[in-house]
């Protein structure tokens, strides 16, 4: 297999990415426009990342989260933010520093100073109006509405995160996997959350929690029996940044070369993936025959972000 091909295959997936975020900023932000809309929530700070990710491919992204460090950083969480900017390639953390500082100088919010990169305050949105405004309606944006009525920090997006799986009950671990927030913090959250009746205990080994969404539906505006789903864009969105990364430099000389760097990145993400997409067996391949089922597992994600957004 050739890397044009592959290049075509990390091509596909990109604009999916691309195309996915653009919809997800124009259900919690009012200067983008999507005539689709977000049917799962929307990951603020994964949407942050894969926006400064793939700045190059979709400046329009760029335009969004520079807009959103002027009128909406504030509902971001700057942990978080840490927390899953290191599954993302070196590039996308420099340009986090370029957001960091526009938060502060243009946003006015100073918890952002521990990532700001000093001179990036003078980059602007161009072609754009600067003035926008956090969109809160809507099922798609319910992080940010639970933030905005509980100040941001664990207990919405722990809260969200339970609404998002439709009252299945979760251990803490896998909570803590899907927030990334730190195990200790969200046992703590999720124990003050359940003391305040606002999420039920499970008397599984080991405990396990569930929100009621009987309870939450009226509040939120939700439906009850089909919430908004809670899905694992950081994870699909840091695997995206990795490939447009490497995409930039592929070994064209050489399929087995191609196939090797392939397995590393594909090593490197996928136990992160494996419980969001179901990817085609790839670890029997040996050699160049790793290539086609490598590619099958990028249309897998095509499919995944085109279907879920």
């Amino acid at each position: 297999m050739s890397a044009q091909r592959v290049a075509k295959a990390i091509a596909a997936l990109r604009e999916a990415a691309a195309q996915a975020a653009w919809i997800q900023w124009s259900a919690i932000f009012t200067v983008a426009a999507s005539r689709r809309p977000a049917r799962s929530i929307v990951d603020p700070e994964a949407l942050l990342l894969v926006s400064l990710a793939l700045r190059d491919h979709e400046p329009r992204l760029w335009s969004a989260a520079v807009m959103w460090g002027q009128f909406g950083a504030r509902l971001l969480s700057v942990q978080r933010t840490k927390n899953l900017a290191v599954l993302f390639p070196p590039n996308t953390r420099e340009r986090l520093g370029e957001f960091a500082q526009l938060a502060v100088n243009d946003g006015g919010d100073l918890r952002w100073r521990s990532l700001a990169h000093r001179g990036a305050g003078k980059v602007g949105a161009r072609g754009r109006p600067k003035e926008g405004a956090p969109r809160i309606e809507g099922e798609a944006a319910l992080i940010l509405r639970l933030r905005l009525g509980l100040g941001v920090g664990i207990k919405p997006d722990v809260l969200a995160c339970l609404i998002g799986h439709a009252g299945g009950a979760m251990p803490v671990i896998l909570i803590a996997k899907a927030t990334s927030y730190y195990g200790r913090a969200v046992r703590r959250a999720l124990e003050e959350l359940a003391a305040a009746d606002f999420v039920d205990t499970r008397p599984t080994a080991p405990i396990s929690y569930r929100a009621d969404t009987r309870k939450w539906a009226a509040l939120l505006g939700i439906e009850a029996t089909d919430p908004p789903a809670w899905r694992s864009w950081a994870q699909v969105y840091a695997f995206v940044a990795a490939l447009d990364e490497w995409s930039r430099a592929l070994p064209t000389d050489s399929p087995f070369v191609l196939a090797s760097e392939a397995r590393d990145l594909v090593n490197a993400h996928g136990r992160a993936l494996d419980p969001v997409i179901r990817l085609p067996q790839l670890d029997k391949y040996r050699g160049d025959a790793y290539l086609e089922p490598f590619v099958e597992a990028l249309k897998a994600c095509v499919e995944f972000v085109e279907g879920l957004v």
